[in-house]
C-alpha cells in the first residue's frame, strides 16, 4: 500500500510542473505573502519559544512533575509543532513509553498562546480578550483528550542527561533556528498552492484547513466560531509537519489527525458555551465532573484491592 501511495505521490508531483508554469505568477506571489507573515507575524513569537522548548525537552527529568505533565504543558506553552516534536524526542531518549506518547501526540499539537493572543486576538480581531478566549478553550479541550486518553498515568523514567548545559543550550538555539525555517518553508509552500485559488470567494471559508496562519488571517470577527474550527483543526500545513516528526520517532500519526479533526469540531462547541454560559461556570462545572470522575477511580480501586481480603474472610 505505501508503495501505491508513493507512486501517486511521484505522478502527482510531475503533472504539476504545467501548474506551475500556468499559475506561476499568482504563486510567486503566495510565496512573498507567506514570507511576510511568517517575517512580521510567525516567527517573533515562535523562535523564543522554539529554544526554550528544545532545551525543556533535554531536561524534562529534571524537573518537579512526571515528564508527561511536563510535555503536556510544555505542549501547551509551544505549540504546534514544537508540542509533537517535544514528545517524539522524550519518546526516543526513553523519558516515556509509546501508550504515553501516543496519548501526548494526541492532545499535543496546539496552537500556542502567543500565536493565540498577540496574533489572533490582538493583530486580527483586535481583542486580546478573544485570543485569551481560544487559548482557555483549547487547553480544557485538550486536558480532557490528555485526562481520558491516558497521557497523564504513571510511567518510569529514565537517569537525567549528561551532557553539557551548554552543549544542550547550542543544540536547543540551532535546532530552534532549523525548525523556524521548516516552519517557514512550509508556509510560502501553502501560501503558493493557496495563492490561484484565491480567485474563488468560497475559498476563503476553507483556506484555515489548508494552512492556518494565512488562512485565519482573511477572516474576521463575524466568523468567530469558524476561525476556532480552524485553530483547532490546525490545518494540513500543521498536521504534515507534525507527521514528519512523528514518522521520525516510529509512531503512528493516525491519532494525531483523529485528535485535530475531534478538536476542530468541539472548538465552536466549547466557546459557544463559553461565551454563553460565562467562563467561571463552565469551569466549575467541570471541576466537579474530573472530582467525581477521579473519586470514582480511587473508589474502584479501593474496593478492587478489598476484595480478596473479603473472600478470604468470609470463605
Amino acid at each position: 500500500m505505501k508503495k501505491y501511495l508513493k507512486i501517486l505521490f511521484a505522478l502527482s508531483l510531475l503533472f504539476s510542473f504545467p501548474l506551475l508554469m500556468i499559475f506561476g505568477q499568482k504563486a510567486g506571489e503566495g510565496i512573498r505573502g507567506g514570507l511576510q507573515l511568517a517575517y512580521h507575524s510567525v516567527l517573533p513569537a515562535l523562535f523564543p519559544a522554539a529554544v526554550v522548548c528544545g532545551i525543556l525537552a533535554e531536561l524534562l527529568e529534571y524537573l518537579p512533575i512526571p515528564p508527561n505533565h511536563a510535555l503536556w504543558i510544555t505542549a501547551q506553552l509551544c505549540g504546534f509543532p514544537l508540542g509533537i516534536k517535544s514528545v517524539c524526542r522524550a519518546y526516543e531518549r526513553r523519558l516515556i513509553d509509546r501508550k504515553r506518547a501516543v496519548a501526548l501526540s494526541f492532545c499535543s499539537a496546539n496552537a500556542s498562546p502567543a500565536f493565540l493572543i498577540l496574533y489572533v486576538g490582538g493583530k486580527l480581531f483586535g481583542n486580546l480578550k478573544i485570543g485569551v478566549c481560544f487559548f482557555a478553550v483549547q487547553c480544557l479541550i485538550s486536558f480532557l483528550f490528555a485526562y481520558f486518553g491516558g497521557a497523564f498515568s504513571s510511567c518510569k523514567c529514565v537517569s537525567g542527561s549528561s551532557e553539557s548545559i551548554f552543549i544542550i543550550l547550542g543544540n536547543g538555539i540551532s535546532n530552534a533556528a532549523i525548525g523556524c525555517l521548516g516552519l517557514t518553508g512550509y508556509i510560502c509552500l501553502f501560501s503558493a498552492i493557496a495563492a490561484p485559488m484565491e480567485a474563488f470567494s468560497w475559498f476563503k471559508y476553507a483556506h484555515g484547513f489548508l494552512e492556518v496562519t494565512g488562512g485565519i488571517s482573511k477572516l474576521n470577527n463575524h466568523h468567530l466560531f469558524l476561525c476556532s474550527a480552524m485553530i483547532g483543526f490546525s490545518g494540513i500545513s500543521v498536521f504534515l509537519q507534525n507527521a514528519s516528526f512523528l514518522a521520525q520517532a516510529h509512531l503512528p500519526i493516525l491519532p494525531t489527525l483523529y485528535g485535530k479533526i475531534l478538536c476542530g469540531i468541539l472548538m465552536p462547541m466549547f466557546l459557544f458555551i463559553w461565551i454563553k454560559y460565562d467562563s467561571i461556570t463552565l469551569f466549575g462545572v467541570f471541576v466537579v465532573l474530573l472530582f467525581l470522575i477521579s473519586f470514582d477511580k480511587y473508589r474502584k480501586r479501593r474496593y478492587n484491592k478489598f476484595i480478596p481480603y473479603k473472600r478470604r474472610r468470609f470463605l
